[in-house]
């Protein structure tokens, strides 16, 4: 399938467009990814969708709903399915309706998914993949990071000073950040699908964890999670009396251990809220994708007050547990500031760790333009 410079430009666009789509199932998808689709004849848009709730049709299924497809091109993130889940095999619809070529962002990743452009290449449709790849990527990093790894999508979150405590030295912590960062922090909670945090914290603080914005609408549910270690929570915690999911771990549990467990009760990403304890050992042990600070304008000092990272501390530079900046904001009177681990070129490519430096397998002369990024608004349908 050979494409002129205008043709593709025009299916950049359309790409571009079929990944704002799929954005709009970002509170309603989980645990599956989110799926844009449109469908296309002689330039002119003919059919799309979206994958709006697990269980029910995948995006290229609404994209054909009441559509003649013949001949003509679909426009997809993510390759079609080939197997039957919840939902039968997209491949067959497609072959079916009669589409000429399937251009495809990113293969599925996940092992039961797969083999979806191979049975469209097989019945004579022409399929070029990798168009805008990297943004495809980003917006399912969670998904990415679940299927492959057998773990959740971790995102380690922290309200802080400008000197990076959490609290000041007698535990005072409400509130370190603005009323516009904790409503950017409670949209985040949206987007996952359970929320950890150390005995600690909720001794302390006594919080409810829970969603409160009513935006999602995924199968996957909300689940606290307490790692409580040392057993200092009160059974008459609120999250332990309200009645909402919680898991209350009062044994010295593994991290990684932890996470293998959360991916098995349908668990594909966490939030990390602290405190220091908790959030220096996801940091110094590697067991984290992305990391969401909201840094005040004030200092607060003092050795014994908590910080994002505490312990003996490292002693030679070339240990040091380095990041790459993602993006900066302002929010409120805060700065949001967005890493992933490591440093490099910004992009999440095939083949690599999601949330990793990759480059981008998109076509040369494609701009990198991100997708919608992860604390973005709600989508309206």
């Amino acid at each position: 399938m050979t494409f002129s410079p205008r043709t593709i430009a025009l299916v950049e666009d359309l790409m571009r467009h079929a990944l704002d789509l799929a954005a709009r199932g970002r509170y309603s998808v989980s645990p599956n990814p989110m799926v844009g689709c449109v469908i296309v004849r002689d330039g002119n848009v003919i059919g799309e969708g979206w994958h709006h709730r697990a269980g029910e049709p995948h995006a290229e299924i609404e994209a054909l709903r009441g559509c003649d497809a013949r001949g003509a091109t679909m426009i997809v993130t993510l390759e079609p399915c080939a197997h039957h889940g919840r939902t039968p095999p997209c491949v067959d619809a497609i072959i079916d309706a009669g589409v000429a070529h399937v251009v495809v962002a990113m293969r599925d990743p996940h092992d039961k998914a797969g083999g979806g452009i191979e049975k469209l290449r097989e019945a004579g449709i022409e399929v070029p993949t990798g168009l805008l790849e990297t943004e495809a990527r980003r917006l399912n990093e969670t998904f990415i990071h679940a299927v492959t790894r057998r773990r959740p999508f971790v995102l380690l979150k922290a309200g802080m000073t400008l000197d990076g405590k959490l609290a000041t030295v007698t535990g005072e912590s409400q509130w370190i950040t603005s009323e516009a960062s904790r409503e950017k922090s409670l949209a985040l909670r949206e987007e996952y699908d359970a929320i950890l945090v150390g005995g600690g914290t909720v001794r302390a603080d006594n919080p409810r964890l829970t969603r409160r914005l009513g935006w999602n609408t995924s199968a996957a549910g909300w689940t606290r999670v307490i790692l409580d270690r040392s057993s200092v929570v009160s059974p008459n915690a609120t999250v332990l009396t309200d009645g909402g999911p919680t898991i209350h771990i009062t044994r010295d549990a593994d991290l990684d251990e932890l996470l293998a467990g959360l991916y098995g009760q349908g668990i594909h990403s966490v939030i990390v809220e602290g405190g220091s304890n908790v959030l220096s050992e996801f940091i110094s042990r590697g067991l984290w994708q992305k990391m969401i600070l909201f840094v005040a304008p004030m200092v607060v000092g003092g050795a014994k007050a908590p910080s994002i990272f505490s312990g003996d501390g490292i002693a030679s530079l070339t240990d040091a547990n380095r990041f790459r900046f993602d993006c900066i904001e302002t929010v409120g009177e805060d700065l949001m500031i967005t890493l992933y681990p490591g440093s490099g070129e910004l992009g999440v490519g095939s083949g690599s760790e999601p949330g990793t430096p990759a480059r981008s397998t998109a076509h040369p002369s494609t701009p990198n333009v991100s997708s919608p990024t992860p604390h973005s608004p709600k989508p309206t349908p």
